[in-house]
């Protein structure tokens, strides 16, 4: 059961300063319901340096952000952490309602900047060399899942997350630099799935997602 959380954020910089750490995200996660104890890490720790090659600060920088969290989180009392990138807008009954599932990963939903597709993924019986696709690719069965409301998932990403201790102690965050160019969401959603834990996601729990230009972007749901 959760009973403490540590809600993190990892956020860019530029020039020394936060980047992209949207308004609309920070109210939103100051005004979680939650009735334990919570904190918040807003971790800024890009150590990158500048380069001709941005993607591979991107990932790196990324990767380093997240295998920070952990460390930490790991040496905590918290039982759990929600992790919520630093442009996405969950709902106040984010970690009530993801906590209830009593899953070892539980997704909100979003949708993704760069094409009209959700981070919630129908997943694939165990074991496959593909972890599923996005629901939002099969309307009849996104349809089905929202009439559902809880479903069994596979993850697309780190954008409204709530992980166990337990996960976080058996998967670490890693990268295939350079042989991939993908974030390390790609490869730990991959090795949860591998590993077996309990994917869930609620299908009421929407939220948004701030493009650079200020437009909120919602599931189409």
């Amino acid at each position: 059961m959760i009973k403490d959380v540590l809600v993190f954020t990892p956020i860019r910089s530029r020039d020394g300063k936060f980047h992209r750490f949207e308004r609309e995200t920070q109210d939103a996660v100051m005004d979680f319901e939650w009735d334990g104890p919570i904190a918040y890490l807003w971790q800024r720790d890009n150590p990158e340096p500048k380069q001709r090659d941005t993607r591979k600060r991107a990932v790196m920088n990324h990767l380093h952000q997240y295998q920070r969290a952990r460390r930490l989180f790991l040496q905590s009392e918290h039982d759990a952490m929600m992790i919520i990138e630093s442009d996405i807008i969950p709902p106040p009954d984010t970690i009530k309602k993801l906590a209830a599932l009593e899953a070892d990963c539980a997704y909100g939903v979003y949708r993704f900047r760069a094409a009209n597709v959700i981070n919630i993924f129908e997943q694939y019986p165990r074991p496959a060399r593909n972890v599923g696709e996005p629901l939002s690719n099969f309307p009849r069965k996104l349809k089905k899942a929202v009439d559902k409301r809880i479903v069994e998932c596979s993850g697309g990403g780190f954008g409204c997350l709530l992980v166990t201790k337990e996960v976080l102690k058996q998967v670490p965050f890693r990268t295939e630099w350079p042989k991939n160019g993908s974030h390390c969401d790609t490869f730990w959603t991959n090795d949860v799935y591998k590993q077996g834990f309990k994917m869930m996601a609620d299908m009421s729990v929407i939220c948004g997602h701030v493009k650079p230009d200020g437009v909120i972007l919602w599931p189409d749901l």
